[in-house]
């Protein structure tokens, strides 16, 4: 069948800095791509599963942004592909397979065996779109028809037996070449990006790496047993091995691991690929890390919880059931959440919350959190209000009084007043924290009467009773009454008459 010949296209770039392991640079790039007859579709309804090999370090900066895009793109399911991820400075198979493409610099990822090249990565988002680019123009590229039926059982220890079968249905024999990959989900031997996450299908070994000839309407088949333990993995699990396959063609094409012509390589494209997991579907991890942390108090009242979440199967989509109340055992407030936050709105001062987070994956199986406490902060009363006003009276006139309180959080106030005669000013409000609140009052009878006033915020924090007298002496004489309003009226004037009458 005839091949499409890429014709290579480089977008502007610029070299960021030289990596740590051999010579090979390390760079930060807009991702350069091989583009011909870009589409933007899904690539699910292609001719075949595109196959991803990325080249990487441990010690790669940029690293993790391919990293990360690549693992977004195969979580989401998208998109019809699947990946490897080279691990050069930890594993010389992985350090061979980048030699053969001739690597320039970390990260790279060669898609279908040099079909498109994309090189650098300088944000998850960038590399996303470029990789979304290269991916929908392989699965939808011409290739040979050729089936592979992967399959393996885990033996128990570290032992696998893994069985492929490759079925030509092409009228003519088919030539190429088979390359079987052992994997793991989550790198076991800490291997790590440098944004801290664990490698995601790191290469650790071949199951077969061998030239296929398959007559028209054939198939090739073979097993192995592997031995993590024998080849050095001896932290290799049943339920976290992944097997990848890949078939590449014979016929030769030109390729160039820094595009447009420089660092050639000789490409061989992928016509399919197939992926098997050894063991079964794991559960969520169990939520833990809450914040507030367990049985903490005086908790802030607008705080929001969260948690740490996660399945050992980094692809799966956990949602989060959250349980939160006032009483034990909490509620149901929040169903199938992909968020390991929460917002439960202001809450009450002084008071335990209880609360609880079940994590579900797409396969119902659970994790069920325990359930964790939290008392919220005491609430501070206002401030004793200062009461000012005239100090002596008469009886039957209205005097005028200020009262002002603050309170440290700035809630708004209210007022109680008793005016020592039996009446009361009840809660009067509310008002700004710090604002001056003017109140009359009359008495009738002549005495000596205790103004109290006390604040409360609005959540009923009350302050202490501030105190004030006023005297209510008889009435002496008409002139006296006079001089009195007079007083009253112009309280800043006479200081020398307001000292002669005591007032």
């Amino acid at each position: 069948m005839k091949k499409i010949i890429p014709i290579l296209i480089v977008g502007i770039f610029f070299l960021s800095s030289f990596g740590a392991v051999a010579t090979r640079n390390e760079v930060n790039i807009n991702l350069l791509t091989n583009i011909e007859n870009e589409q933007d579709i899904d690539g699910s309804s292609g001719t075949h599963t595109a196959f991803g090999e990325y080249a990487t370090s441990t010690t790669c900066g940029y690293c993790k942004y391919a990293h990360g895009a690549l693992m977004e793109l195969y979580s989401e399911g998208q998109l019809d592909f699947y990946y490897v991820s080279l691990v050069c400075n930890k594993n010389t198979k992985a350090s061979t397979r980048a030699s053969e493409y001739n690597l320039y610099g970390y990260p790279t990822v060669w898609w279908d065996g040099g079909y498109k090249v994309n090189v650098g990565a300088g944000s998850v988002p960038g590399a996303k779109s470029a990789y979304t680019s290269s991916i929908n123009s392989c699965v939808n590229r011409d290739v040979e028809d050729v089936d592979i039926d992967l399959s393996a059982t885990w033996l128990g220890g570290t032992e696998t037996d893994i069985d492929i079968t490759v079925t030509n249905n092409e009228a003519t024999t088919y030539g190429g070449y088979i390359r079987v990959y052992i994997t793991e989900i989550a790198s076991s031997m800490g291997w790590k990006d440098t944004g801290g996450h664990l490698y995601t299908f790191p290469f650790l070994d071949y199951a077969f790496n061998q030239t296929l000839s398959i007559s028209s309407g054939g198939s090739w088949s073979d097993s192995i047993t592997w031995d993590g333990t024998a080849n050095g993995y001896s932290s290799v699990t049943e339920d976290n091995l992944m097997i990848f396959a890949a078939v590449f063609n014979d016929e030769w094409n030109q390729g160039y691991s820094y595009p447009p012509n420089q660092k050639p390589f000789d490409a061989y494209y992928v016509d399919e690929s197939a992926e098997y997991r050894v063991g079964s579907n794991r559960v969520p991890d169990t939520p833990s890390s809450p914040n507030p942390h367990d049985g903490k108090t005086n908790v802030d009242i607008n705080a929001d919880i969260s948690w740490q979440g996660g399945d050992p199967d980094w692809f799966d989509t956990i949602t989060y059931d959250i349980y939160f109340e006032a009483t034990n055992p909490p509620s149901l407030v929040v169903s199938d959440s992909e968020d390991t936050t929460y917002d439960p709105g202001t809450l009450d001062y002084e008071t335990t919350y209880y609360w609880q987070i079940i994590a579900t994956d797409p396969y119902d199986e659970s994790s069920e959190g325990p359930i964790w406490e939290f008392t919220t902060e005491i609430n501070a009363a206002p401030a004793t209000p200062e009461i000012n006003g005239p100090p002596k009276g008469l009886p039957g006139n209205e005097y005028s009084f200020t009262f002002v309180s603050t309170d440290s959080d700035d809630f708004d106030l209210y007022y109680y007043v008793d005016w020592g005669d039996g009446t009361f000013e009840d809660w009067n409000g509310p008002h700004n924290s710090g604002n001056i609140v003017r109140l009359t009052h009359t008495w009738d009878e002549k005495s000596t009467y205790s103004i109290k006033a006390k604040a409360k915020d609005i959540f009923d924090a009350e302050s202490a009773f501030g105190t004030f007298d006023i005297e209510i002496p008889r009435n002496r004489n008409t002139h006296n009454t006079f001089i009195l309003h007079l007083l009253e009226r112009f309280p800043n004037a006479f200081p020398i008459l307001r000292q002669m009458l005591g007032l």
